[in-house]
């Protein structure tokens, strides 16, 4: 009797452990493979193929201004921005073309020096400030206001006075309409520059360059270039350069076009006074 006893003690303990052991590897595997709160079972396959699928989604933003950035860093001149812009320009957000279009224009010294005639397919991807400033610029191709010399190392003018305070007009009408955007600081550094040779005809006394506009003798504006002046400011009162220009018209009656200490000074400031939004 006490031998039965033993043996049927046994075999209940066996089966407890068993049972226990199997409730044990059940909790571990609702541990292991369903959520915490819901008791949902998940697909461990899936997740992974999820995490994987993120991985890779991250991996594609970044290499899209990498690889921009690498090309830029490379690159020998503007064609090759141009040509990486044509190619991307399909795929690419508004974020992405407003960085590209920015390395553009600050590449090299001279934005004149863009083909931006080679943008023209691209244009349906393009901000509405950028297709404006692509069209200002050939215009400037086309019609240059400044060019180079072929017997002095440097740009002169190119155009009439009427034409350079028109030219300048068309790049300060952009800044006002575009004051925030990606081609407002290429658009004002054109636009001083036009501005500022229209009015100082390019003389730097320093460097023995004479007034583009100049009268009988080097030290005088001519007297004519008063009506092109006078015309210019009456068009355009409201203006920054119609402004500048009507101030201008003033000190050259005041000092009988002479290009005296108080003329050369007003040239000086001319950075101050062609800020447009100042």
């Amino acid at each position: 009797m006490k031998k039965r006893l033993v043996t049927y003690l046994l075999a209940s303990m066996c089966v407890f452990s068993l049972c226990a052991c199997g409730r044990n590897n059940n909790n571990n595997n609702m541990n292991e493979n369903t959520d915490p709160l819901t008791g949902t079972e998940i697909n461990q396959e899936t997740d992974s193929q999820t995490n994987e699928t993120s991985d890779n989604m991250s991996s594609t933003e970044y290499i899209g201004t990498q690889g921009y950035d690498n090309m830029l860093g490379n690159a020998s001149d503007t064609s090759e921005i141009i040509d990486y812009i044509n190619t991307n320009a399909a795929n690419a957000t508004e974020s992405d073309m407003d960085y590209y279009f920015r390395g553009l224009l600050d590449f090299g010294n001279d934005v004149r020096d863009i083909d931006f005639t080679r943008l023209e397919n691209t244009r349906q991807y393009m901000s509405e400030d950028m297709i404006a400033f692509s069209d200002l610029m050939k215009l400037e191709a086309d019609t240059p206001s400044m060019a180079m010399s072929d017997t002095e190392n440097r740009k002169m003018i190119n155009m009439t006075l009427s034409e350079m305070l028109e030219r300048a007009l068309l790049f300060e009408h952009h800044i006002d309409k575009y004051p925030n955007n990606t081609t407002t600081q290429a658009a004002s550094r054109i636009y001083e520059e036009i501005a500022t040779n229209a009015i100082t005809g390019g003389y730097d006394k320093a460097n023995g360059i004479e007034h583009f506009y100049k009268g009988d003798t080097a030290d005088v504006v001519d007297k004519d270039a008063l009506q092109y002046y006078q015309q210019f400011a009456t068009a355009n009162p409201d203006s920054r350069l119609g402004k500048v220009v009507n101030e201008y018209i003033g000190l050259l009656q005041k000092n009988n076009f002479q290009i005296n200490n108080e003329i050369e000074d007003f040239y000086m400031n001319l950075h101050e006074k062609l800020i447009v939004n100042a």
